[in-house]
């Protein structure tokens, strides 16, 4: 596997198009792809950002990606609803199930809120078999995400890589437990919605255990979104907006009758130092791919060239994208950095 960054959308297609052997991940604005999309071979994957990452680090408005051998990845549209797709997946599911190595990667509407209903589909594989995914993005848009197989359009897409190098992919969380936990007693899994946490209004609620006032909870969410706790490993659930009902919008399902704790932020170097040392290999290929709050963070608070010295001295053959939410392994989660290291 092997990064590319292209400055233009001319130099993209020419490189492609003269590289029938190989396939083809891009990642661009909701622009150039949309230009990528009209002339672009069926060996090619585009997806939509809200950002992207290549080897000299964040970046927003570039073409990037990577290539690799076509016999290595094995393209699978994924349809609406995903269960209609469980055939295709265990076909290819089963031609890589032997090889630890393998995985797969999972592009998906960043808008449709499908993605749990995607990493479910997969219900048939291991549990140790590796999934690493993002949804699309359109730069804060929230009007339409685009992935493409060559010219066509699909909804969602899934490409299982049976590796012969060892894999590893990770999850990074920037924020650890502040210890207070909160019950959710009513929620909606359709529309992401929390209604009540603890039997009282979701807002009442949250802005109460973080000592707010409630009136100014939405300026807590960045810093302070909730962790699900499974196995002593923190999935991320980012609110979204507050409901004139005083119930909450993640970007993520929320389900009644379980608890989850309010986060607090952790130095993001520091951790991320923390997180390329549990790579036990030297990687040959890395992609990156962080969820839009992250980036928005780390804008905020001026460390993405921090945060790009840490990434891109791993490994100079880097790429990703900026995502509007992050699946590992069978989970859906946001605020996350999810990794592939490749030997």
């Amino acid at each position: 596997m092997r990064e590319f960054l292209f400055s233009n959308v001319a130099e993209a297609l020419n490189y492609t198009r003269n590289n029938l052997d190989k396939g083809f991940v891009v990642f661009s604005n909701t622009e150039l792809i949309t230009e990528l999309s009209k002339q672009v071979s069926s060996n090619v994957i585009l997806c939509s950002t809200a950002g992207e990452y290549c080897k000299s680090g964040y970046k927003n408005g570039v073409i990037t990606g990577f290539e690799y051998d076509l016999e290595q990845g094995e393209v699978v549209e994924i349809t609406n609803p995903p269960i209609k797709n469980v055939k295709k997946l265990k076909e290819a599911y089963k031609r890589v199930q032997s090889n630890k190595n393998a995985f797969a990667l999972l592009l998906c509407d960043g808008l449709n809120g499908t993605e749990e209903s995607i990493i479910t589909t997969f219900y048939f594989t291991d549990n140790d078999f590796k999934i690493i995914g993002g949804s699309a993005g359109d730069n804060l848009k929230f009007e339409e995400t685009l992935i493409f197989i060559g010219t066509r359009r699909v909804k969602s897409v899934a490409i299982f890589f049976n590796m012969k190098k060892r894999t590893k992919i990770i999850k990074e969380n920037i924020y650890e437990s502040t210890g207070n936990r909160l019950l959710i007693t009513d929620s909606d899994l359709i529309s992401r919605t929390v209604k009540t946490f603890n039997k009282i209004p979701a807002s009442t609620e949250y802005a109460k255990v973080l000592n707010v006032r409630e009136q100014e909870l939405p300026n807590y969410f960045m810093n302070n979104p909730l962790g699900r706790i499974y196995e002593d490993e923190i999935y991320i659930a980012s609110p979204m907006k507050v409901n004139p009902d005083k119930s909450i919008t993640f970007y993520c399902q929320m389900l009644s009758d379980t608890f989850v704790e309010t986060l607090k932020p952790v130095d993001p170097v520091q951790q991320l130092r923390k997180t390329v040392k549990e790579i036990d290999f030297k990687p040959s290929f890395v992609l990156a791919i962080n969820c839009i709050l992250r980036s928005l963070k780390f804008q905020e608070d001026g460390i993405w060239k921090s945060i790009d010295n840490e990434l891109t001295g791993l490994c100079p053959n880097i790429t990703g994208f900026v995502s509007y939410g992050e699946q590992f392994y069978r989970k859906h989660v946001n605020q996350t950095m999810v990794l592939l290291a490749v030997e």
